[in-house]
């Protein structure tokens, strides 16, 4: 039925409570806009109910997001009577009638919820109660009677759950919340303001482009306009892979709910999210641990402020933020410590966003795995074509995060070879190995004889990246293989098998690249053809997987 143009439906008299008939209308998308076949078009989130909400002109507080968040949790929190009044116009289509109809049985059925929890209490089977549910508001005992609700009124109390629960600060809580921002562009444009922020500083005190000679003859570029490491990472890669990541976490949250709803299931039998990404809290604190106590203060005062201070960076390569122990007229040794401890802080930041992503990753999909193994899932056949094609999104997406991933931990090998070599720029570096290895050019690349502790760096970067794709790899690839059991769906599975080693291949194509940079001459060309492939494998994961998609029409 359409009421409004949007899809309304009766709530059901099953008894059920706020929890059970919550999760039935936001799975149904009751209140949703309807198509022109009279269909929602698509379930309810927590984004969008809560904007929904907020847009309801008598409610002129709106409601907080991570209020409307705990009504998708599986947790002992119901709803206030306030909110009930909001759910039921928004369920209502703000249709006079249908708004009465959904407030009397969400109050009936907060009711319920709290008798069962008061059964479970006095059975010892909840514990303890929380604070902030003892001076929950009551609800009114007398539901089949509420009056209608006048929609011009406005709230005339406080609701008790408009207000989160304070609750301990959690890391793994704080890092998820960080990449569930209802916008894709607020992590990258928080990368892309510090890189302005040290672009302007560099430019100001003018090693943006700057050269230095580490032997006769050679004026070697050492720029920070010029570095792929503090340049490509910054504008490009990075954001890219923090879009990926937003869009990853916030596709599996939402057909979770929906796989889990779709079969009644509890979800507590296997957790909500909240609490399996809690689970992980010790690995988020050793990625903040390693960012700011190793990246941070150890590799910039233990190696770059006393090579400074000392006037003598030993047989450490030449970097701008070093310049000033051998080109002291272009920036001053007290400039140059501020500068390179600010590049530092702002290289831990950014790689505490590209750990914490990562480390998001290899919970989302442990998380897959354990939600969409369950054998009742598997026992209806639309059920199992819906985890198919989740579980082969997952891996697209995964795959794409790791492929940038890899470039990450690409460019800052790739910066710090080319620092250890004679070429005078970057692009000058890549173009002699090139020509070489084609025969034009008769002398190829050498060495100045320094070492680097960018190598060790990125090595682990890509170590990193390179096991979260892997376990990511084998657990979907379980699932989905699985869930393509029979008929045209496993020629589908067969077909797309082929598709995912050519996943790996492209994996183990930019490995390579990364160990035969500086190593072998031809390693630019390689380079290129990295490239060419990721670009493709960014656009196209699957290779082709309209084609293969036709075997199951």
């Amino acid at each position: 039925m359409i009421k409004k143009g949007k899809f309304f439906q009766s709530p059901p008299k099953s008894g059920e409570t706020f929890k059970e008939l919550f999760i039935h209308a936001t799975t149904a998308g009751v209140g949703r806009p309807a198509n022109k076949d009279g269909y929602p078009i698509g379930p309810w989130t927590p984004e969008l109910l809560a904007d929904a909400i907020s847009q309801i002109d008598a409610n002129r507080k709106g409601v907080d997001l991570r209020t409307v968040q705990l009504w998708f949790e599986h947790n002992k929190r119901g709803i206030g009577p306030t909110n009930i009044r909001w759910l039921s116009m928004v369920f209502g289509c703000r249709d006079p009638e249908g708004t009465s109809e959904w407030q009397v049985e969400l109050s009936a059925s907060q009711s319920r919820l709290k008798a069962r929890r008061k059964q479970k209490e006095k059975a010892g089977g909840l514990g303890e109660q929380p604070a902030f549910d003892v001076k929950q508001t009551a609800e009114p005992q007398n539901v089949p009677h509420a009056p209608k609700l006048d929609q011009a009124a406005g709230p005339k109390a406080l609701d008790a759950d408009n207000v989160p629960p304070k609750q301990r600060f959690n890391l793994a809580r704080a890092s998820e919340a960080l990449f569930s921002s209802r916008s894709t562009l607020n992590l990258p444009a928080l990368v892309w303001a510090g890189w302005v922020v040290l672009g302007f500083l560099t430019y100001i005190m003018g090693v943006h482009s700057v050269t230095y000679s580490p032997i006769a003859g050679l004026h070697k570029q050492v720029g920070f306009f010029w570095a792929p490491n503090w340049s490509l990472i910054e504008l490009v890669i990075l954001p890219l892979f923090l879009v990926t990541v937003v869009g990853l976490l916030a596709f599996w949250k939402a057909e979770r709910r929906l796989i889990i709803a779709s079969t009644g299931s509890d979800p507590g039998e296997t957790g909500d999210w909240t609490s399996r990404v809690e689970s992980f809290s010790y690995s988020h604190w050793a990625v903040f641990f390693i960012c700011f106590a190793i990246v941070f203060l150890v590799q910039w005062s233990g190696i770059h402020m006393r090579a400074l201070v000392n006037g003598d960076v030993g047989n450490l390569m030449m970097d701008w933020n070093l310049l000033a122990i051998v080109r002291p007229e272009v920036i001053s040794v007290p400039e140059a410590t501020v500068l390179s401890m600010l590049a530092f802080l702002y290289t831990a930041a950014i790689c505490f966003l590209f750990l914490t992503g990562l480390v998001l990753m290899y919970t989302l999909t442990q998380d897959f795995f354990e939600v969409c193994s369950a054998s009742e899932l598997h026992s209806n056949p639309l059920i199992q074509s819906k985890i198919g094609e989740v579980g082969t999104e997952l891996l697209c997406r995964v795959y794409r995060a790791s492929l940038l991933g890899i470039w990450v931990a690409t460019c800052i090998k790739l910066q710090a070879t080319y620092l250890l070599s004679d070429g005078e720029s970057i692009l000058d570096w890549l173009l002699t190995d090139a020509l070489f290895f084609l025969g034009i050019y008769t002398e190829a690349n050498s060495w100045i004889g320094q070492r680097s502790l960018a190598h060790f760096t990125s090595f682990l970067l890509l170590f990193a990246t390179c096991s979260v794709f892997i376990f990511g790899y084998v657990q979907t690839c379980r699932v989905v293989k699985r869930a393509f059991s029979s008929g045209s769906s496993r020629r589908l599975a067969e077909a797309q098998c082929v598709h995912r080693w050519m996943m790996m291949g492209v994996v183990m194509l930019l490995i390579a690249n990364f160990f035969l940079i500086g190593q072998i001459s031809g390693f630019s060309i390689l380079l290129i053809v990295g490239t060419l492939a990721t670009i493709y494998s960014l656009y196209d994961p699957m290779f082709g997987r309209a084609q293969a998609s036709e075997m199951t029409t």
